[in-house]
């Protein structure tokens, strides 16, 4: 586990990848968090246009990532992509 830790979070490039997948998950998820635990108010929802675009490009990435066989970009765009796909289905079906 040690070693797992210190081969994926160490590390300039590694600790910049984890903090662009915090930024790009931070982008949508604070509507989405309003809309599913808001008070009952209709939540200011992002344009479907933006979270399809968020939503392929984070598709390229992980199957770029998959090819590249890289555990920062794999974990972060499969969370991102199952987020989106939430978030994609609450503007869809309101």
């Amino acid at each position: 586990m040690k070693n797992f830790i210190k081969a994926h979070f160490s590390g300039l490039n590694n600790q910049l990848g984890w903090l662009g997948v915090i930024l790009l998950q931070g982008a949508t998820l604070p509507s989405m968090i309003d809309r599913i635990f808001g008070n009952g108010e209709a939540a200011t929802m992002p344009p479907l246009s933006m979270v399809l675009m968020v939503w392929a490009g984070l598709g390229l990435y992980l199957a770029r990532a998959i090819r590249q066989k890289d555990v920062v970009y794999c974990v972060s765009n499969g969370i991102g992509l199952a987020l989106n796909t939430v978030l994609m289905a609450l503007i869809i079906f309101p």
